[in-house]
């Protein structure tokens, strides 16, 4: 019973729709009231359609994020590319001023010398060694001079037959016989260990000496041929009750950050 009321409602409810839209298209019955009704339906459409604004602006918004995102990226790596590339060319740019120093500088010395490449650092606090490219096969051999672009760096402790171990003059082991290049005094410079710190030896308190002053080998000893720049003084102390001046030079040699080495070929009468 209930199904055929239902029934009959929709079909008279059908009709009165259809005389509806007739009247209002012949007629024009519901064109006074139009805008109310309109008035009334247009929160039901804001409603409906809000969930899909919204699912529009979330796509677009994590669209334009994910796009900012991926580009951040993109620039950043540029960005570390370009830095890497920058660091390279300053490297390089370094490496060619230094090797037109030790172009320089190996014009400036007198005996022959060969061309080395530091490969190697000796991992001991207590003693500083390099190792370098050229061994006996190259003419290298124990006690043979090394300089770099500004300074005496050390000598051969060890030869191999395609490497060499360089003992620095920082080593507290290592001794030079330097002259002062102002007056001529004499004495022997000790390494400390510490790559920026050497100390003169049995300077008498009244030497003429002082900070700033140039001390090259002097050719004593037979280690190193005279007159190349081995340090600069950086402080003269003198300690009531000392029978010697404290004199600290700084090395003139780039102790642990020379790349290219020259070893001075002697006569075999000057090898020690």
């Amino acid at each position: 019973m209930s199904g055929k009321v239902s029934s009959t409602r929709f079909v008279i409810l059908v009709m009165v729709s259809l005389a509806m839209i007739v009247g209002d298209l012949h007629y024009k019955v519901f064109s006074p009231i139009r805008p109310y009704l309109t008035w009334l339906v247009t929160p039901i459409q804001v409603v409906v359609s809000a969930p899909q604004k919204m699912i529009s602006w979330a796509e677009m918004h994590l669209d334009s994020r994910e796009d900012l995102v991926a580009q951040n990226q993109s620039l950043n790596q540029e960005l570390l590319l370009l830095r890497g590339q920058l660091q390279r060319f300053e490297a390089l740019k370094a490496e060619n001023v230094r090797l037109r120093e030790l172009l320089d500088a190996s014009q400036r010395v007198d005996e022959k010398v060969v061309m080395g490449e530091v490969i190697g650092f000796d991992q001991n606090a207590y003693s500083h060694k390099i190792l370098i490219d050229k061994g006996f096969s190259n003419g290298a051999y124990v006690g043979q001079p090394v300089l770099d672009a500004t300074g005496v760096l050390g000598q051969v402790v060890e030869t191999s037959a395609y490497t060499s171990r360089v003992l620095l003059i920082a080593d507290a082991s290592h001794f030079v016989p330097v002259q002062l290049a102002r007056t001529g005094f004499r004495s022997v410079l000790r390494g400390t260990g510490d790559m920026k710190r050497m100390e003169l030896m049995s300077v008498p308190h009244t030497a003429d000496i002082k900070k700033g002053d140039i001390l090259t080998t002097s050719g004593l000893a037979n280690r190193f041929p005279i007159g190349y720049p081995v340090g600069v003084v950086r402080a003269v102390r003198h300690v009531s009750g000392k029978p010697y001046a404290d004199v600290d030079v700084v090395p003139l040699a780039q102790l642990g950050r020379s790349r290219h080495v020259m070893l001075i070929e002697r006569s075999d009468e000057a090898q020690p």
